[in-house]
């Protein structure tokens, strides 16, 4: 990860739901969508997650580390926290 994105995204010491890393980024928690990735239910969680909130993380490929260039691709994608935990409580009570 640039040097940028790994100063701005920070693992937490708390985990969440399905034993997920909580991080920090530009001020906002959540989980990364690589680590749901490796969950059995992340073909459906894509279906059911249209429309929630989630945050590109861009790794910077210039030299002027500006992060809104063409230059910059999506690394990861960090799902807000509240949306998350939402579906999680929700899939674990009814399975859907």
């Amino acid at each position: 990860m640039h040097t940028n994105s790994v100063k701005r995204l920070q693992k937490t010491k708390n985990k969440s739901f399905f034993d997920l890393s909580i991080y920090q980024f530009l001020g906002m928690f959540g989980v990364l969508e690589s680590d749901i990735k490796k969950l059995d239910f992340y073909e459906y969680w894509c279906e059911v997650s249209r429309g929630s909130g989630m945050l590109p993380i861009m790794q910077d490929n210039s030299e002027d580390g500006n992060l809104y260039d063409e230059s910059c691709e999506v690394i990861d994608c960090l799902i807000y926290l509240y949306d998350w935990e939402k579906f999680s409580r929700i899939y674990i009570n009814t399975g859907k």
